[in-house]
């Protein structure tokens, strides 16, 4: 009787296991994997900089950001940047940003689509000069 009662709750689990189906939407830690790895380089820049050549930039070009910080760890940040017109993640590159205490900035950036590669490459250029929109990004119009 036992045995019958296992099998039977094995075989719902099962069943709901094999139900489920997936979104198909990339996650961020979908995306930190070596395969999706185009960017790890340093700069000398802090995190509250970062965050106001970020506004300046989507104030020239047409960009959507998300600067999300580690409320355990101050030192990490995570950016997740790409054109407004992209929705999803797969069409974004995420960027994991490391503050150091030496006043570098490590940056490893990561993308779903190899189309969007040069975009993650290019993220020193924006970080430096925010008026300036990188390859594939249009610039605002007043």
């Amino acid at each position: 009787m036992k045995k019958m009662v296992l099998s039977a709750v094995i075989a719902m689990l099962t069943a709901g296991c094999v139900t489920t189906q997936s979104t198909g939407e990339v996650r961020e830690f979908d995306l930190r994997n070596s395969n999706y790895k185009y960017v790890d380089t340093d700069t000398y820049m802090d995190l509250p900089t970062v965050q106001r050549q970020l506004y300046l930039h989507r104030e020239a070009c047409d960009i959507y950001f998300e600067l999300k910080q580690d409320p355990l760890q101050v030192h990490f940040s995570t950016l997740i940047y790409g054109p407004s017109s992209a929705t999803q993640l797969r069409d974004q590159v995420l960027f994991d940003l490391t503050a150091y205490t030496t006043g570098k900035l490590g940056i490893q950036g990561y993308t779903y689509y190899a189309k969007n590669k040069e975009l993650a490459r290019q993220i020193l250029q924006v970080l430096s000069k925010p008026t300036t929109c990188p390859t594939g990004i249009s610039a605002k119009t007043k």
